[in-house]
């Protein structure tokens, strides 16, 4: 990747934190995101990081770069910025300047992260233990999952394109760990010491229980699925809020509280009007399996489910990029499973199960388009 596309990925990811981004910026975006998943974790915490920092820690950065940008014009040096943002004319909007102000602190930060990022041999994009002196972090690439047992015997599935974090002092002083992607816990009883998950929407707090979690960046929604035992959740937005569940129930979190979770919740079953979905996990209509969990036992899937949110989950199992030339074929609808298929068998299968959903595709390496 060339500077100027680094530069270009990071100008979009500091202007959807500013609340700059159009929507078909916010689509690039995803899509960048999805090519690029270990662009996950840094971009989550920058989010993170941006979202609580204080108003007046805001102020101080928007006041430092302010005065840089005094200096550049007291000294009549030619200044390019980075960051371009379009303003419509016909719109009352704050100045160029003002925009570029809010996004300083983000983008500085994020310049670094993504050069560094990019700047890494493709060769070892790949799932990793790292260590440092106060965490231990666990990384898994698109295409690859992992198990691993905690220091107090918990053990955990990580699925493909996800994160997991936690301190050295973990399973003596506290249980907590830091979750971005997709994983299965089952944890260890110690009543003494509570096993709680953060993830950027929501915070689950465990005894002793089994429980899918599921918190990708680029998913609509956070999901959590109960196979035994309780969870407490609390949404992060609403910390006065406390949501029990109890053996097989599932909570569904939309992750865009601007919108109604019935417009991103794809299964036709699941038709909430709320921001807050309680129900039961879905279960495959043959063998009974619970489609949530199913992952940990390498099968992906599937049931009435639309081909774009297929599409994200395949490229994640099998490590591949797929984009739609007719977004109309996004909304095609597919039931099926795959556990030992490639991803050229995976799709000629799909292409046969439903005749009323034709489509035909291309495959460029690790790159597939769907087309008529």
């Amino acid at each position: 990747m060339g500077k100027e596309h680094k530069e270009h990925t990071w100008n979009l990811i500091a202007k959807k934190l500013a609340g700059e981004a159009s929507p078909a910026e916010l689509q690039e975006l995803e899509s960048l995101l999805r090519d690029n998943p270990e662009l996950h974790y840094p971009v989550q915490t920058i989010a993170d990081l941006w979202e609580h920092t204080s108003p007046a820690d805001k102020k101080q950065a928007e006041e430092a770069f302010g005065r840089h940008l005094d200096r550049i014009d007291r000294f009549n040096i030619e200044y390019i910025p980075t960051l371009t943002v379009v303003a419509d004319e016909s719109v009352e909007r704050p100045s160029y300047r003002r925009k570029l102000l809010l996004l300083a602190p983000v983008a500085i930060i994020l310049t670094g992260i993504v050069i560094l990022l990019f700047s890494r041999p493709a060769a070892t994009r790949v799932a990793v233990f790292a260590q440092s002196p106060a965490t231990h972090e666990i990384s898994t690439n698109i295409g690859s999952r992992t198990c691993i047992t905690l220091p107090d015997s918990s053990r955990v599935w990580l699925n493909a394109g996800s994160h997991i974090q936690y301190g050295k002092s973990f399973g003596r002083e506290y249980r907590e760990v830091n979750l971005i992607g997709e994983a299965f816990f089952d944890v260890a009883p110690d009543a003494a010491h509570p096993f709680i998950i953060h993830t950027r929407k929501v915070d689950v707090r465990v005894l002793g229980t089994s429980f899918n979690l599921k918190s990708y960046p680029t998913d609509k929604t956070t999901e959590a699925t109960l196979i035994r035992g309780s969870i407490e959740v609390s949404i992060r937005n609403r910390p006065s809020d406390k949501i029990i569940l109890k053996s097989n129930q599932k909570l569904v979190v939309n992750n865009d509280d601007s919108l109604a979770l019935n417009t991103v919740a794809r299964r036709r079953e699941v038709r909430p009007e709320s921001l807050v979905l309680i129900g039961k996990p879905t279960y495959e209509h043959r063998s009974g399996v619970v489609i949530e969990t199913s992952w940990v036992d390498n099968k992906l899937i599937f049931q009435d489910e639309e081909f774009g949110d297929l599409a994200r989950q395949m490229e994640r199992w099998y490590g591949v990029s797929i984009s739609f030339e007719d977004p109309g074929m996004e909304e095609f609808r597919f039931t099926g499973s795959f556990e030992k298929e490639t991803i050229r068998q995976a799709l000629d299968a799909l292409k046969m199960t439903d005749q009323t959903a034709r489509f035909g595709y291309s495959i460029e390496g690790d790159r597939i388009t769907i087309h008529n």
